[in-house]
């Protein structure tokens, strides 16, 4: 590298920390002419990228978020810059490049903050509309209800009056009969509260193509492939 290349990046660093005399900022001028290749701005939004990342006491980032903007930013293409002649003034070549950093740093933010994610609850009330409801017969203590759509493939369970297991022994599953199937489906294990209520999704491994009850029986941790345990609650479609 030649001498008077070291001389452009010592007074482009300096430009970006601490601003040039009258007689150095003609230098540059000079030298960028010479090497025109040269990106005359990369270090002064280095500068302003640094300085935003220290300005002011600043909130943490959810690990998440804080992932993804270092994933995003690794994953954006670089693209030079290239000023028309003459260059803008130091003053607004430093000013712009705060504000892009700035800009870039909001957008990323907004794009990427995490949203809030629905609960079961109201995953199960926008299927309603769309969805049959099967329901237990009365049982003193206990109730359940299932709503299934078979178009999604997708359900909910309900249950109140169950009572609780030791989960790494015993765990309630759910089964779901059609007809049109030699054994019923497996709809998943699940656990209740010490209240003894449970709110459930329900997705099939296979496709259902007409399911007309629901079934739940105690079983093994992890659940079975086919059930021999009595049914505890059978859940069928409404009427009306």
């Amino acid at each position: 590298m030649s001498l008077k290349h070291d001389r452009l990046d010592e007074l482009l660093a300096l430009e970006a920390t601490q601003g040039l005399a009258p007689a150095d900022a003609a230098e540059l001028d000079a030298l960028l002419a010479q090497f025109p290749d040269e990106d005359p701005d990369g270090l002064e939004l280095a500068a302003a990228a640094i300085h935003l990342s220290l300005i002011g006491p600043r909130e943490p980032l959810p690990a998440d978020l804080a992932e993804r903007l270092e994933l995003t930013a690794v994953a954006m293409p670089s693209v030079p810059v290239r000023l028309a002649k003459p260059r803008p003034s130091r003053a607004w070549v430093a000013w712009s490049g705060w504000a892009v950093a700035a800009s870039l740093a909001c957008v990323l933010a907004f794009a990427l903050w995490p949203k809030k994610e629905p609960t079961l609850a109201e995953l199960r009330d926008r299927l309603r509309p769309q969805a049959v409801a099967f329901a237990a017969a009365d049982k003193p203590g206990l109730s359940g209800e299932v709503l299934w759509s078979t178009a999604k493939q997708e359900g909910y369970l309900e249950l109140k009056g169950l009572p609780p297991l030791d989960p790494s022994k015993e765990q309630y599953q759910l089964w779901i009969v059609d007809p049109t199937k030699k054994q019923p489906v497996d709809g998943g294990v699940f656990d209740v509260r010490p209240d003894g209520t449970a709110l459930v999704r329900v997705r099939a491994p296979i496709r259902v193509g007409e399911a007309n009850a629901f079934a739940v029986t105690k079983e093994v941790a992890g659940g079975v492939v086919v059930s021999d345990g009595p049914h505890l609650l059978v859940l069928k479609p409404k009427s009306g």
